[in-house]
C-alpha cells in the first residue's frame, strides 16, 4: 500500500520494532544478522502480508453496549441509551469493555485504532491500550452541556481540559511512542463557546489531535442550527477548530463549500459506513471528499451502533455505499482498502510511521490466509476486491504491532480473550443495573 502500489511475492524482514526490507532485498538485510538468521519466523505462505488495519474513529467504551441500544435515530439513540449507560461506567467495566473490543479487533487484523472514550475513567482504557500492545490515539470525551446529558457526563471546561492534559501528560508517547492522546470534544451539541476555543488553544499548544463527529444526522442538523445558527461544519470554520490536527468522524451531510472549507484547513474525516446504516444516518460521499483531496480513513465506531468491529465489514459496505452514491464513479477496491490502511494512517498524522509495507516504517502488519474456498478462483490475481468483498476476520492469521504478534494462528498473544468474555458478561449486567435499564439473562 505505497504511493507506487507495489505488491511483491517474497519475504519480509523485521529488526527492533521495523520493517527492516523486503523482497528482493531480504537476503543482504539477512546477511547482515548473526547468524544470517532473524530469531523468530513466521510461514506465510499462501498468504498475503500487508499494512495492519487501522481503525479511525471507535468507541472501545461502548464494546458492553453491544445489542443494548437499538434505536435507529442519533440523537435519541444517545440521550435514551448510550449515555445513561456511559454515565453508570465504573473504572472496572470500562476496562473491561476496552478489553473485549480489542480481542476482537486484533483477531480481525486492527494494529491502530484512533478511540474516543466517555467522560469518566479514561485513564483505565489508557492502561489497557497499554498492556495490549496496541497502536492508539485516545482521548477522554468532553461535554459540558446538552439536552438529555446526564450530570455524571458532565465537567466544566476547566475541568475537562486538565484531566485530558493530565492523561496526555501520563500517555503521550508512552509504550515507546505507540500511544497518542488526543483532545476529544464529543459533538457540538455537547461543547459551549468555551470549551472549544479552550481545546483548540491546546491541541495548538501541545501537538495533539482534536477528535470528534460532524455533520452525523438530519436530526443533529437540525438541532445544531437551532443552537448555534449554522452548520457545525461553518461555525467550526468561525471558531478555528478546523486545521491539521482536526479528525472528524461521519461527515455524511457536509454541502460542497463545507467539504472546501475542511480542505482548506487540511482537516481529515473518518467513514463509518456500518454505524451510518445502523443509525439510519445516511450514506457519505466518499467519493466527493476525496475529488475535494481531503484525508480520509474508514472506521467501526462503537459495537452499540454497529455492532461489529470488523474492517472487512467496513470495507465491503463503503465499496457498496460508493457504488450507490456515485455509480458512474466509485471507489476501486484499492482505494477501499486504502482507507483501511494507508489513508487511515495519514488521517491520523501518522503517515509517515505506519500504513504500508516499506523499510524504515514500523512494523504493524496483518497475515491473511488467501487459500479459502470463500476467496476462490482469482484471489492470487487480483487480491484487492478478494480482500475488499470476499475476505472475512478469520482470514487473519498474524496481527504484529511494531514487530511483537497481538494474535498468531487463533490465540490472542497478548489478551486473555475467554477472560475477556466472561468478565465483560459480569461488568455488563452491573453496569445495567447502575443505569437502571434492567439486566438480562
Amino acid at each position: 500500500m505505497d504511493a507506487a502500489g507495489t505488491v511483491v511475492r517474497g519475504d519480509l524482514l523485521v529488526r527492533d520494532g521495523a520493517i527492516v526490507a523486503l523482497g528482493a532485498a531480504v537476503p543482504a538485510a539477512l546477511s547482515t544478522l548473526p547468524g544470517g538468521r532473524a530469531e523468530d519466523s513466521f510461514d506465510a505462505g499462501g498468504a498475503w502480508v500487508l499494512p495492519g488495519f487501522i481503525h479511525a474513529h471507535i468507541h472501545l467504551c461502548q464494546t458492553l453496549l453491544r445489542g443494548r441500544a437499538e434505536q435507529s435515530d442519533l440523537l435519541s439513540w444517545l440521550r435514551e441509551s448510550i449515555w445513561p449507560l456511559e454515565a453508570a461506567h465504573t473504572a472496572a467495566s470500562i476496562a473491561a469493555s476496552a478489553r473485549l473490543g480489542l480481542c476482537e479487533l486484533v483477531a480481525g487484523g486492527v494494529t491502530c485504532v484512533n478511540d474516543m472514550g466517555t467522560v469518566r475513567h479514561t485513564e483505565a482504557i489508557g492502561a489497557v491500550l497499554e498492556a495490549s500492545g496496541i497502536r492508539a490515539v485516545f482521548g477522554k470525551a468532553l461535554m459540558d452541556q446538552g439536552e438529555g446529558v446526564p450530570q455524571a457526563l458532565l465537567d466544566t471546561p476547566r475541568a475537562a481540559i486538565d484531566e485530558s492534559l493530565a492523561l496526555a501528560k501520563r500517555f503521550h508517547g508512552a509504550a515507546g511512542g505507540r500511544l497518542r492522546v488526543s483532545l476529544a470534544p464529543r459533538f457540538i451539541l455537547s461543547c459551549s463557546d468555551a470549551l472549544w476555543d479552550e481545546t483548540v488553544a491546546v491541541t495548538g499548544a501541545h501537538d495533539l489531535l482534536l477528535h470528534t463527529h460532524l455533520a452525523e444526522s438530519p436530526g443533529e442538523a437540525r438541532a445544531v442550527d437551532a443552537a448555534v445558527g449554522s452548520t457545525a461544519a461553518r461555525y467550526f470554520a468561525r471558531h478555528g477548530v478546523l486545521g491539521p490536527r482536526f479528525v472528524a468522524a461521519h461527515g455524511i451531510w457536509l454541502d460542497a463549500e463545507e467539504m472546501g472549507m475542511l480542505r482548506a484547513a487540511d482537516a481529515a474525516l473518518v467513514h463509518c459506513p456500518g454505524a451510518n446504516l445502523k443509525l439510519g444516518s445516511g450514506l457519505a460521499r466518499l467519493r466527493e471528499w476525496k475529488d475535494h483531496g481531503l484525508r480520509c480513513g474508514l472506521g467501526a465506531d462503537g459495537a452499540a451502533c454497529n455492532n461489529r468491529l470488523d474492517t472487512f465489514h467496513e470495507m465491503a459496505l463503503a465499496a457498496g455505499v460508493s457504488r450507490v452514491t456515485h455509480p458512474e464513479r466509485p471507489l476501486s477496491p484499492r482505494e477501499v482498502l486504502a482507507l483501511a490502511t494507508c489513508d487511515g494512517a495519514r488521517a491520523l498524522g501518522l503517515g509517515h510511521t505506519i500504513g504500508s509495507l516499506e523499510a524504515g516504517k514500523q512494523a504493524d502488519l496483518a497475515v491473511l490466509d488467501a487459500d479459502g474456498a470463500h476467496l476462490a478462483p482469482q484471489a492470487a490475481e487480483d487480491p484487492y476486491p478478494a480482500i475488499v468483498h470476499a475476505g472475512r476476520a478469520a482470514d487473519v492469521r498474524l496481527t504484529l504491532v511494531a514487530g511483537r504478534p497481538l494474535y498468531r494462528d487463533g490465540e490472542c498473544a497478548t489478551l486473555d480473550r475467554e477472560r475477556a468474555v466472561a468478565e465483560a458478561r459480569v461488568e455488563a449486567r452491573g453496569l445495567e443495573r447502575r443505569a437502571g435499564t434492567g439486566t438480562r439473562p
